[in-house]
């Protein structure tokens, strides 16, 4: 059995409280643990943050969503935008034995959900972007 939540976002930083409350909901209903809660948190915070500032230079209002799943032995998140096509699993990761202030800004985020997420794959399906990120459930 798995419980699915569909919420929609507009492209404003302010919605990132709003989608961790109801990511906190979803994650009390369904389990899951404090090393869960702060990864799933993590990577939706990440890649929305970097949805709302990157995918549409326009600067006129957008929406876009993110779906997550739970079942007993994964977590599914995606997220799906209609902005500007972008692949932010085909970048280098950073260099991190730079010095912090020589380092260029950008590309840390996307390096903790690669590192913290069991997998993250991305599509471009006709005009938009999906971001597919799964968490293997560990119950010890």
């Amino acid at each position: 059995m798995s419980a699915t939540e569909t919420i929609t976002l507009r492209n404003q930083l302010s919605e990132l409280e709003r989608l961790n409350k109801i990511l906190a909901e979803f994650g009390r209903i369904n389990g899951f643990n404090a090393e869960e809660e702060n990864t799933i948190f993590l990577c939706a915070e990440e890649i929305c943050t970097n949805i709302i500032s990157y995918a549409w230079p326009d600067g006129d209002d957008h929406a876009f969503e993110v779906r997550i799943t739970a079942d007993i032995d994964t977590i599914h998140i995606e997220f799906e935008d209609d902005g500007l096509p972008f692949d932010p699993i085909s970048k280098p990761a950073p260099d991190l034995t730079s010095p912090v202030e020589e380092r260029p800004i950008g590309g840390l985020g996307i390096h903790l959900v690669l590192n913290t997420m069991t997998s993250v794959r991305y599509e471009r399906k006709g005009d938009r972007n999906l971001l597919i990120a799964e968490k293997v459930r560990d119950f010890q």
